[in-house]
């Protein structure tokens, strides 16, 4: 039976919330000086003539805000002591004495009085730095409107003292109140301007030339680019503050640690803290987690106040959470159960050191007297990582009844029952505002609806009892982190803050409030380009329109998601895999359920399933937009796998290349299999769809592939290959014939890439022996067709026969005599210069690669693709050539005004045992190469029948000149290789793909 619905009050404004009276006075009073005052950011930012330097004492201002953002430096800066009154000089001595032991309270009092002794001598200079120091203290008590009053009138009265600005105390404090000014706007939420800020400062020090105040700045400048998500430039600001070449590839062992020591032998301790810590945060979210660790546990040695442990603690926390999320990623691509079971074991060390990290985080906060919202984020960290463990572990169906080391689920439900019961005790809904605040609620709240729904998501009688916390309460929740974001016009928080609450509604099933409040959020993400939560929002109005019936709005709403993710995409490709969105759990998701959508019967508003003839109920554009829609989906799976923009890439769904080829879809949703069919010349798409589970459909595509990997034909395996043929084939058999379809053009989904689909069969013969030519593309991009028959065929051809004992890389591979045999046959077909063994060094490869225009490289080498770019790579002599080597072989091939490689072939290549994603690796290989076409095989034959099938292939492009495609020649070889005695299995000659342009 459906679950019951939860009804919370409408939330449209503050009147309709059961707040105490003097709250909403007060919250009226202060919108009203919001209103009427003169804009923060209207005190000119002075760019003068600057000479002279300066020393500087550091203070460093803890900021609690969301997890990633950094404490910055500020410049509570030394100037001379003015000898004719010394009692306010003292003052401001011992208000740093004060802020350096956190007794922020008093030193606000003492700078204060400070302020006021140099206005009464006239010193509008010091009187400015007094008021700089006393924004800092105000914003170490969160007292942020005392804090902004404070900066505004230091910036205020250096501009009135105008005339002093060629002095060097003028400069030194006016780069300070800058420093401070930018570490205000930080915690408000406002980066852009901090970082203005900190750039006006880093050029008043540049002039200066004063090394401490520039690399202080550029380190400050850093957290701001990191707050904008501007992650490879946030690396590049720290490398270059310290002098560094600001490359922040640290792949290079002997780099990192020259990197290292030189953060490490900085002179200043809290440049070198600070330094060391964004560093290690920054490889983190650059997805180098080894050195992010490395770097953390250096500065976590370097000696610091419990603030600054806590804060190292903290980011070491997040930094073993992504080794957490890395390993559960990891699981889901793992296809064998013992290796599942190794990665669950790393899945949980990882949670438990986290929450090691995050507790000990919280030790150090507990030794200091500041705001008790530095209790707050690491018990926020704890919790969040608890409960997305408790859903992970949910998700796992009990697979694993018997295996020991599965932890009680019952145990994780009762620690995270107490973190929040402790969270609630710490008063998390009655700090004062603050961007930490808001986002501590709106965390507290995204990880209580989580929690809620996951925990609820199977009781059929959902009583509120069963909430930790009730709807109402977290709505109540909501609206204070709402009103709080509105009253420090924080932007980005007010559209959090109101998307949570649309996701709320949507939750309860209360589908228009949860319309209001999506479109709220989506008008306000956009209106400042926060693509990165606009998304969220667009997807979120889509599921909302769905469940409305809305399904053309729906679609509207799911094509701006995709297209949005889309842009943000391209930013977000410098970084790790790990680091990018999840694509199993969000992006994926997308670009299944707006297919789904568009795949649904226009009357009905019901999933089409098991048409098993063509099917002419959805339009032609519908159809043709599913297909767009996989094939973005294609591309984003394959940049996000290599880390770059594919631009040299062009549009085949534009041109009419081949009338003889029929391009095919097969889209795995959930409930069924739909097949879309691109017919030549007419360009007419054809659909149909087969009622079934993907758990069921993966699984049998698993079953075939290891049917295939024998040395027979077994009878299991003849009835799996004709059933998948059955799904994909047979439906379009009639219009395939009718419109002389000659060679089939897959775009796979899933578990059909680790299938070579020319190893169906209809029950009488396969398809290659039916006359079809098989070919794989990403999707409907790939680098410009060209048919081979206009470029002279010589290749260039390696190959390793003997593995080395003495090289790791080597070990666990064995000999492959026959490779001689190989490169003897292809020489004797087509010219070609060939390097054996010794002679193929990785070295020799990319110069020749770089350098030697030859159409056809051919490598006879031990090979494995994997859905980790870490794990994809060739072997040479000397070592192995992986995905990177591949990419700047291709630079300089480019830089030589070289052809495209016409076709690459890897004829002893292998996916990675046990992955389920693997082929993403050889699609990643396929277009990192710059090779028009590519040629590989799935699993690994230690036989004669690879040399036989190569001789074949090669025999049929050099003997058929213009009259042959690449994919009819390999079809060709497959065939007669089949057809000779021993070698009937698809084991022998049904591995090998075609990948690319197929011509």
């Amino acid at each position: 039976m459906p679950t019951p619905l939860i009804f919370i009050p409408p939330l449209s404004n503050a009147k309709n919330l059961d707040l105490p009276q003097p709250y909403c006075e007060t919250l009226h009073f202060i919108q009203e000086i919001i209103k009427n005052r003169n804009p923060r950011f209207s005190v000119p930012m002075l760019r003068p003539t600057l000479v002279g330097t300066q020393a500087l004492i550091f203070f460093l201002l803890n900021l609690v805000i969301p997890i990633g953002i950094l404490p910055v430096l500020s410049y509570p800066t030394t100037v001379k002591p003015i000898p004719q009154d010394w009692s306010a000089s003292e003052l401001v001595e011992q208000g740093r004495e004060f802020y350096t032991n956190g007794q922020f309270n008093q030193a606000a009092s003492t700078w204060k009085q400070a302020a006021q002794a140099y206005e009464s001598q006239g010193d509008i200079l010091h009187q400015a730095m007094a008021l700089s120091y006393l924004s800092l203290a105000y914003q170490k008590l969160q007292q942020w409107f005392d804090a902004e009053d404070a900066i505004a009138f230091s910036l205020d009265l250096l501009e009135t003292g105008s005339d002093l600005r060629d002095s060097p105390d003028y400069q030194q404090i006016h780069a300070q109140a800058l420093n401070t000014l930018g570490s205000l706007e930080l915690a408000l939420g406002q980066p852009d301007t901090a970082l203005e800020a900190w750039q006006f400062a880093t050029e008043i020090y540049q002039q200066l030339k004063d090394d401490i105040g520039i690399t202080g700045t550029l380190i400050n400048q850093a957290q701001a680019m990191e707050a904008l998500g501007l992650y490879r430039r946030t690396c590049k600001t720290l490398l270059q503050a310290l002098k560094l070449d600001n490359n922040c590839d640290l792949s290079n062992q002997e780099r990192f640690e020259t990197v290292l020591q030189t953060f490490q032998q900085t002179p200043d301790p809290q440049i070198k803290i600070l330094g060391l810590r964004s560093l290690g945060n920054s490889l983190r979210l650059l997805g180098d987690l080894n050195h992010s660790q490395q770097v953390l546990k250096a500065s976590l040695k370097v000696a610091q106040p419990p603030l600054e442990k806590r804060e190292t603690l903290l980011s070491l926390g997040d930094t073993e959470r992504s080794w957490y999320n890395h390993y559960k990623q990891l699981y889901t691509r793992k296809r064998l159960r013992t290796d599942q079971k190794e990665v669950k074991k790393k899945v949980i060390a990882q949670v438990n050191h986290a929450l090691k990290y995050y507790q000990e985080s919280l030790q150090e906060s507990s030794k200091s007297s500041a705001s008790t919202s530095l209790d707050i984020e690491p018990k926020l960290q704890q919790l969040s990582l608890l409960i997305d463990y408790h859903n992970w572990l949910e998700n796992l169906n009990n697979e694993d009844n018997n295996d020991n080391q599965s932890p009680n689920i019952q145990d994780v439900k009762s620690q995270i029952n107490d973190q929040v019961k402790e969270l609630l005790n710490s008063e998390i809904t009655k700090l004062p505002a603050s961007r930490t605040a808001i986002y501590a609620q709106i965390n507290f709240v995204e990880s209580l609806i989580s929690y809620e729904l996951k925990s609820n998501n199977h009781q059929d009688n959902l009583q509120r009892s069963s909430f930790i916390l009730q709807p109402y309460e977290i709505a109540h929740t909501l609206v204070k982190a709402l009103q709080e974001a509105q009253l420090l016009d924080d932007k980005r928080a007010e559209s959090y803050a109101l998307g949570t609450l649309g996701k709320l509604y949507e939750q309860t099933q209360q589908w228009y409030q949860a319309q209001e409040f999506t479109e709220k959020a989506l008008t306000l993400a956009q209106g400042i380009q926060g693509d990165d939560i606009a998304y969220q929002w667009q997807w979120q109005l889509g599921r909302i329109y769905q469940a409305l019936g809305k399904t053309e709005e729906a679609i509207t709403a799911y094509q701006a998601t995709v297209k949005t993710l889309d842009s943000l995409r391209q930013d977000l490709l410098a970084l790790s895999s790990d680091v990018q969105f999840s694509f199993r759990e969000n992006v994926e998701q997308v670009y299944r359920e707006l297919v789904d959508l568009l795949l649904q019967d226009e009357q009905s508003a019901e999933p089409i399933a098991n048409k098993r003839i063509p099917d002419n109920r959805i339009a032609d554009n519908k159809l043709k937009q599913a297909t767009e829609a996989i094939d973005s989906l294609q591309l984003a799976q394959i940049e996000n796998f290599l880390g770059c923009n594919l631009s040299d890439i062009v549009e085949l769904a534009e041109q009419e290349i081949d009338p003889s080829a029929a391009l095919v879809y097969p889209i795995i949703l959930d409930d069924r299999l739909a097949v879309i069919v691109k017919l030549p010349k007419s360009g007419e798409f054809i659909h149909y769809t087969t009622a079934l589970p993907k758990a069921k459909l993966e699984q049998t595509l698993e079953s075939l592939r290891i049917e295939l990997e024998k040395r027979f034909i077994s009878k299991n395996s003849r009835a799996l290959s004709k059933q998948v043929y059955d799904w994909l084939i047979r439906p379009a058999e009639e219009l395939l014939e009718a419109n002389q379809v000659k060679t089939l053009v897959f775009v796979l989904d899933g578990g059909f890439r680790n299938v070579p689909m020319a190893t169906l069969h209809d029950g009488e013969q396969y398809i290659v022996e039916k006359g079809y030519a098989i070919a794989l593309i990403p999707g409907l991009n790939l680098l410009e067709p060209k048919p081979l028959a206009q470029v002279e065929l010589n290749a260039l051809a390696f190959g390793l026969s003997d593995m080395r004992e003495d090289l790791a890389d080597h070990q666990g591979f064995a000999d492959i005599p026959f490779v001689k045999t190989e490169l003897g046959e292809i020489k004797s077909q087509i010219p070609s210069q060939q390097l054996l063994n010794q002679d193929f060094t990785s070295q020799k490869w990319q110069e020749l690669i770089s350098s030697v225009p030859f159409p056809v490289v051919h490598l006879a080498t031990h090979g494995q693709f994997s859905s980790d770019p870490d794990d994809t790579f060739l072997l040479a002599w000397d070592k192995r050539i992986n995905i990177k080597d591949l990419s700047n072989v291709i630079q300089n091939r480019s830089e030589n005004s070289l052809e495209a490689i016409e076709l690459l072939v890897l004829s002893a290549c292998k996916t990675a045992d046990g992955d389920s994603r693997a082929s993403l690796g050889l699609a990643g290989v396929a277009i990192q190469s710059g090779a028009r076409s590519t040629l590989a095989s799935l699993w690994f034959i230690n036989d004669e029948s690879t040399a036989k099938l190569m001789t074949f292939f090669y025999e049929e492009l050099a003997a058929s000149g213009a009259t042959v495609t690449k994919a009819e020649a390999l079809r060709r070889a497959q065939v007669n290789l089949l057809k000779e005695p021993g070698y009937k299995a698809p084991l022998f000659w049904g591995a090998y793909v075609l990948v690319g342009n197929w011509l």
